[in-house]
């Protein structure tokens, strides 16, 4: 008997490998795996400009990447003591414009940067709806909590969406875009807006991907929808996958992207990680002293192996336990 739908994920023309550098943007979901990449130490860059949902935004950011431009205290907005970007995530705020300048600006430059040796960029489209601000019709990326009377909401059309990640598409041709639509329901629109949104954007992603030979799609929103398809892998606010969900769709991912020598090298880092945490009974005994010389060995031996690898912070851990 069969308790669930299984989504059949056929294979990529490419892999995703440690000497690597890859982009992740987009929703909480987009940021949910970009920190399991991190974890196993893949070259990782997540949301620079934060967490972002709508595919207007999401494009608008890559375009300030891709011209490295700086933004200026002209571009900021200011709003109950605090300056904000219209374009940015309410984490890149700050009461003080020159914090926030150099948070974003700091965040352009490294993106910017990792632009030439990027190889693959995963965009999580989360919602089609848009929100434009009634002083300049500009939509924003987050609303930063003003009044929903300062904004016109309005649902994007499909070829809106094909339009904007095609452009960038266009402008990195070097570069595998995997398309991914989140899985979180944007239930404050109401069900039925939230379903007409998640269509709307697999509509486009469609479309994209049919146009442009470096576009591929991800079922990350098939896999919980309809593979999982039950609420108890949602947290509390029946909303957001739990954990339980990510680490479901983190193992799809990893089938799907990963080689076998990928695979095995983030099992031998696993290892050490869980080694670095680990808590002995006594901490001075020559037993568990010999178990952090072979661990800081491991280390070693990994990082001479992979010279992209650091493993700075669980060699911190144990330098702590160290005699």
């Amino acid at each position: 008997m069969k308790f669930s739908t299984p989504v059949h994920i056929p294979p990529f023309p490419f892999t995703i490998q440690h000497q690597e550098t890859l982009m992740l943007c987009g929703s909480c979901f987009s940021a949910n795996i970009g920190q399991k990449l991190k974890q196993a130490k893949l070259n990782t860059c997540v949301n620079p400009f934060g967490i972002i949902y709508n595919p207007i935004s999401l494009a608008n950011s890559f375009k300030h990447i891709i011209e490295n431009h700086h933004y200026t205290v002209k571009e900021l907005y200011h709003h109950q003591d605090k300056w904000i970007s219209w374009n940015h995530h309410g984490s890149f705020s700050s009461t003080q414009a020159t914090t926030a300048l150099e948070t974003i600006n700091h965040h352009i430059t490294q993106s910017n940067q990792k632009l030439k040796k990027l190889k693959t960029i995963i965009l999580t489209l989360g919602s089609a709806w848009v929100y434009e601000w009634k002083e300049t019709g500009q939509i924003v990326a987050n609303c930063h909590k003003l009044p929903s009377s300062s904004f016109t909401k309005r649902l994007l059309k499909t070829e809106e969406v094909v339009k904007a990640i095609s452009e960038i598409m266009t402008c990195l041709p070097q570069v595998n875009f995997v398309l991914t639509v989140s899985p979180v329901r944007h239930i404050k629109d109401g069900l039925y807006e939230n379903n007409l949104s998640k269509s709307v954007l697999h509509s486009a992603v469609n479309d994209i991907i049919n146009q442009h030979k470096n576009g591929f799609y991800f079922p990350a929103y098939e896999l919980v929808i309809d593979e999982l398809r039950d609420y108890r892998f949602y947290k509390e606010d029946m909303v957001h996958p739990n954990q339980q969900a990510i680490d479901y769709v983190w193992e799809k991912f990893s089938s799907t992207f990963f080689n076998q020598n990928t695979t095995e090298l983030i099992q031998k880092i696993e290892k050490v990680q869980n080694a670095a945490q680990h808590q002995p009974f006594n901490f001075d005994s020559d037993q568990h002293q010999t178990f952090i010389k072979k661990q800081l060995s491991i280390m070693d031996e990994i990082e001479q192996q992979n010279p992209s690898l650091h493993f700075k912070n669980e060699r911190d851990l144990l330098m702590q336990m160290k005699k």
